[in-house]
């Protein structure tokens, strides 16, 4: 699969996070290597505390880079910036504040909250499945709900980078399905159907395959890179799309690299290469 320019490097890359207990330093993610495509959706697996949250709040300029680096256009990341948006587990939205609010916190918060910005939020509404829901609050929208205004907000200030740590793991599994969907029509529709460049952690690999161009499989922790797969399935996709073979082959693959990690001294698959395509 040809990409445009990349978007994002990261180069011998290590994280971790200083005990002020034991005053010592514990490693998180070790010499990572890889990078994404501008208008790619990459998604991150691996065991659970591999390391794939730490590396995503890295992304976000949440966590310091011990060493490597770690850059978005040509620049090392070294704090929050404007640039990047980060969807979380929980919705986290504002109590006090309804869906059109909500959405546009950010733009207000980067006084672009004009007739443009309003435009922008109108659009969003539209574009996330909320048209009359405006004026509701959080205490009166349901989960899958409340994660549409979340990525809403997140996509309003037109981020280079859209980060979503695990945003659908607390929804019941149908209403998961449903916004797995969304997530692929919403990101294929904004920015004129170019989609923005997204990394996407999560646990659950069938959710990776199916909205990823790409699925990089870390190790258990401290994660370094155990493969990348591309997944060569035709977009759009939908729930369909899960019982094809081609689907199960790649979901198949990617579960045994996981499960390699997972499980002390079995190597499922041995490659000279980090690259594969399957499918």
């Amino acid at each position: 699969m040809n990409h445009p320019r990349q978007k994002l490097v990261v180069d011998d890359l290590k994280l971790g996070h200083w005990s002020r207990r034991s005053d010592s330093f514990s490693l998180a993610c070790d010499g990572l290597t890889f990078d994404v495509a501008e208008n790619e959706f990459v998604a991150i697996v691996g065991p659970s505390g591999c390391g794939k949250t730490t590396f995503l709040t890295a992304l976000a300029g949440l966590t310091p880079v011990a060493s490597g680096r770690l850059e978005l256009n040509g620049e090392q990341i070294a704090g929050a910036a404007p640039d990047r948006s980060l969807v979380f587990q929980q919705a986290s939205l504002f109590p006090w504040r309804n869906v059109v609010a909500n959405i546009g916190f950010g733009l207000k918060a980067q006084k672009r909250l004009d007739e443009r910005g309003r435009a922008r939020v109108a659009e969003l509404v539209e574009l996330v499945g909320l048209a009359g829901k405006e004026d509701k609050y959080p205490r009166e929208l349901s989960g899958g709900m409340s994660q549409r205004v979340n990525l809403a907000r997140a996509l309003a200030t037109d981020p280079d980078l859209l980060l979503l740590d695990e945003p659908f793991s607390a929804l019941d599994a149908q209403t998961r399905e449903v916004m797995q969907e969304e997530l692929t029509r919403i990101w294929q529709s904004d920015g004129a159907g170019t989609g923005n460049t997204a990394v996407f952690v999560t646990h659950d690999v069938p959710e990776a395959v199916f909205l990823a161009d790409r699925v990089v499989v870390f190790s258990a922790g401290p994660a370094h890179l155990v493969e990348i797969v591309e997944v060569d399935l035709p977009r759009p996709r939908n729930a369909e799309i899960k019982r094809t073979a081609e689907f199960q082959e790649i979901n198949d693959y990617i579960l045994r690299l996981v499960m390699s990690q997972t499980q002390p001294g079995r190597r499922a698959i041995d490659h000279d290469s980090n690259a594969t395509v399957v499918g």
